[in-house]
């Protein structure tokens, strides 16, 4: 079906205006039968324009009680021919998909029951029902569905009414053809609450009752409950739905997605145990919550604007996060800034980079966008805004937002518009600099170096920010002190900051306030190098660390005075849960893609080595798991890796550690991949886990230096018949550092198969499956010129393969320094 063009769709909205569907979907039919009936109105004498189906089989069509042939292309052309009041009715036949959208069926091994889930986010609305499918048609819902016996079935409304086995739900006012969503099975409830007037209700498969995946799922509803009051509170407008269900499934495309009255899980988010300090649940439960607000109630306009969902439920999920979990909100921003801020500052120096904000003339162009910029990077501005206009004037205007543009549609304009009236300040310009402007604004000392003299901040680029800097002396001990906190707002190439003073250390951006990229002159360098950032605030240190790496991706630090840093920093504890996290993960990074690999093996053993050492003295954390999660990831030696073999047979563990499914599989995909681990080991990890158990085995499987295991993985990951998630598992374990000579031949393999195979793929197994199967470990002039050489016959695959090999040239540059 041709890709729907903005130009089509302001046609489409300009003849008619749709009021309502009514879909069923019978789950007791083979194929899945589905009937729609969509009453909408003609806006003018003459007009005419289409409908989308992708069904496999048609049964019939009527508009007006007139037969109509089947659509062609996916697309069901239709003219007026009576009054303004129009009646569509379509019967077909849905299918079943294997890449995690539209209608998807599971069949649990563990006790053979099957479960249904429709997911029409973002373009699969027509695989399941016939629909008018784009952003700006809103109309009431109301859904039915008949399911098989035993099962129970939770979709955008409340359930109403059950009659033997049929479901019937509420209707649901303005919502759009890709929010309809659903799950069919046998579901067991883990949790309840009540939010103001909204029921929150968990549910999980029934074969997870009694395990220890599903135990932390009352919190879950209780983060739920909080969020909902949180968000009614904060932006003064309640829920909008009475009843707001959460689901987990394990073929879930994405980590999670929320549509009116819904919230569908990953049953990844159950994999790891909950740890002191881990916000990773709270903060993803926020998010999503958020989007009843932003993306439910107010969507975009047309999917130039998309970012307005993501991006805001973004930002408002850090800042819930502090509320709902009961950390500091300096810490919530701390996580934001070791998560995620990186992916923003990455994506904004690749060829795929663009604007927050800018013009696309198909949907699929705004599909397209980044993760690092439609979510980080528009999260990041917002929180810029905020520095600039006040937390209440931000506040302010997206209460008033969402009274203006209630069930209906918006876009940026109308979003500035918004605050620009709640601060008292024209922000068009600001928009422009921020959000329909590509790339980041770096921000320096005056170049001479005489802080005290000038006191001067540079923009490379100017634009409109309010930053804070931090000034910081060594104590007698060497640790870095902040000695005060001056904010400034930049607007021109070159700022005077009164105060700015020389320091041991001069952190521009301190708190994090601005997306901007800082840089450090060569005296605050040297200090937060001997004194491996530590500067006495968890978010400040995030600052500094993200700074430190970008100069390692950029090719101007060694990545083996990174890895130094980390090492020395984790001996000296004092890390929040996330920083640990998300250093040792850097540092395995560093060792294994940024430097020569004759090097590869002593940093690996060296980042092992300091994680235990730090656990030894437990100065890192109160709990040894992250830790232990990062010496799995690094060990190298035979001692270490000898050590790894003994855990996994419950020996010589540190005090208080456990081995969980997670910390299991980490230690069997380091061994797997240096040959060591046995095949019924990994073979168990499915028996062990039943939420990620069978795609930890099929990655472990993949990850052995063994040419048979190689081909299978490559088939898998290249499937058409493979579920979503165990392709990208294989994926996952293809490539491995070390492994270089075994993997040689796929290089070309790469670009002859894979590239031509993945390019009749969906748009999110295409995107994720053309970045994971990369030749990354190839590192070399050869492949990035075979990539630059390439051909992609579509613009996902020519973008991954531009970003990739951007990438590798980036790693080609650091291994030679």
């Amino acid at each position: 079906m041709a890709d729907l063009t903005q130009g089509e769709a302001i046609d489409r909205a300009r003849a008619i205006e749709v009021e309502s569907y009514d879909v069923f979907l019978d789950l007791t039919a083979e194929p899945v039968l589905s009937r729609t009936e969509v009453r909408f109105r003609w806006r003018g004498p003459d007009a005419s324009t289409f409908a989308e189906l992708r069904a496999p089989g048609v049964r019939g069509v009527t508009l007006d009680g007139a037969s109509l042939p089947p659509p062609e292309d996916g697309r069901l052309p239709l003219a007026r021919a009576g009054g303004d009041q129009a009646v569509l009715v379509v019967e077909a036949e849905a299918g079943y998909s294997q890449e995690g959208r539209g209608l998807t069926r599971f069949t649990d091994p563990a006790d053979g029951a099957t479960y249904v889930t429709a997911f029409c986010y973002p373009d699969c609305g027509p695989d399941v029902f016939c629909c008018f499918d784009q952003p700006d048609l809103t109309a009431t819902f109301r859904f039915a569905v008949r399911v098989p016996d035993g099962w129970e079935c939770v979709a955008n409304g409340q359930l109403i009414r059950r009659e033997a086995d049929l479901c019937t739900f509420a209707p649901v006012s303005g919502m759009r053809p890709y929010d309809l969503t659903f799950c069919a099975g046998p579901f067991s409830v883990a949790a309840r609450a009540l939010a103001g007037g909204t029921e929150v209700t968990v549910r999980h498969r029934r074969s997870l009752l009694g395990q220890a995946a599903v135990t932390s799922l009352p919190e879950f509803a209780g983060y739920a409950r909080d969020a909902v009051d949180w968000y009614a509170d904060r932006l003064g407008v309640p829920c909008p739905y009475p009843a707001y269900d959460i689901v987990f499934v394990p073929d879930l495309p994405a980590l999670a997605l929320s549509v009116p009255g819904l919230m569908v899980v990953n049953e990844r988010l159950l994999s790891r145990p909950a740890e002191a300090g881990d916000q990773r649940n709270a903060m993803i439960c926020a998010h999503e919550v958020a989007h009843l607000w932003f993306g439910c109630l107010v969507g975009p306009r047309w999917w130039d604007d998309v970012w307005l969902d993501e991006a805001i439920a973004t930002y408002l999920s850090y800042a819930a996060l502090a509320a709902i979990s009961g950390v500091s909100e300096s810490l919530s921003w701390a996580g934001f800034a070791y998560t995620d801020k990186r992916l923003a500052y990455e994506a904004d120096g690749l060829p795929s980079r663009q604007p927050v904000s800018s013009p696309v003339s198909t949907a699929r162009q705004g599909r397209d966008k980044p993760f690092g910029i439609l979510y980080v990077k528009g999260a990041s501005v917002i929180r810029a805004l905020a520095a600039v206009i006040g937390d209440e004037a931000l506040r302010r205007g997206l209460s008033d937002y969402l009274s203006r543009f209630a069930f209906g549609s918006a876009t940026l304009d109308d979003l500035v518009g918004c605050w620009s009236r709640a601060s008292g300040q024209d922000l068009a310009g600001w928009a422009q600099q921020w959000l329909r402007t590509e790339g980041t604004t770096t921000i320096s000392l005056d170049d001479d170096g005489t802080v005290v003299q000038s006191g001067t901040v540079v923009q490379d680029v100017p634009r409109r920010q309010a930053i804070a800097i931090g000034l910081y002396d060594l104590d007698r001990d060497g640790r870095l002190r902040r000695r005060g906190l001056l904010h400034a707002e930049l607007d021109a190439e070159r700022t005077v900051v009164a105060g700015l003073a020389s320091a041991d250390a001069v952190v521009l951006n301190d708190q994090d306030l601005s997306y901007t990229r800082a840089r450090f002159d060569a005296r605050s360098a040297r200090a937060l190098t001997a004194a491996a950032c530590q500067v006495g605030d968890p978010l400040s240190e995030a600052v500094c660390w993200n700074g430190f790496w970008l100069l390692v991706t950029s090719g101007e630090l060694p990545a083996a005075q990174f890895t130094d840093m980390v090492g020395r920093r984790l001996r000296e504890g004092g890390l929040p849960g996330v920083g640990v996290e998300t250093l040792l993960s850097r540092a395995v990074e560093a060792a294994d893609a940024w430097v020569p690999p004759g090097r590869r093996a002593a940093l690996r053993e060296q980042i092992a080595d300091a994680t235990r050492t730090a656990d030894e003295t437990r100065a890192a954390a109160d709990d040894p798991r992250r830790l232990a999660i990062g010496f799995a990831a690094s060990a190298q030696t035979d001692g270490q890796l000898g050590l790894l073999v003994a855990w996994l047979a419950g020996k010589d563990l540190p005090d208080g550690l456990a081995i969980d499914a997670e910390l299991r599989a980490r230690i069997l995909f380091t061994l797997a991949a240096r040959g060591l681990a046995r095949e019924e080991d990994i073979d168990a990890l499915a028996r062990l886990d039943p939420v990620t158990g069978a795609a930890n085995r099929v990655t472990g499987l993949a990850l052995r230096p063994d040419p048979a295991a190689k081909e299978a993985a490559w088939a898998a990951a290249l499937s058409s018949t493979e579920p979503a998630r165990i392709a990208q598992a294989s994926a996952a374990g293809f490539w491995v550092p070390g492994q270089e000579e075994l993997m040689a031949g796929y290089r070309d393999r790469y670009f002859t198969e894979a590239v031509p195979a993945l390019a009749t793929r969906n748009q999110w197994s295409k995107s994720r499956l053309s970045r994971a199967l990369f030749p990354a470990t190839l590192v070399s002039a050869a492949t990035i010129d075979a990539a630059e050489a390439a051909n992609p016959p579509d613009d996902v695959l020519r973008l991954a393969l531009a970003e990739q090999a951007t990438i590798m040239r980036r790693r080609l540059t650091a291994r030679q320094r």
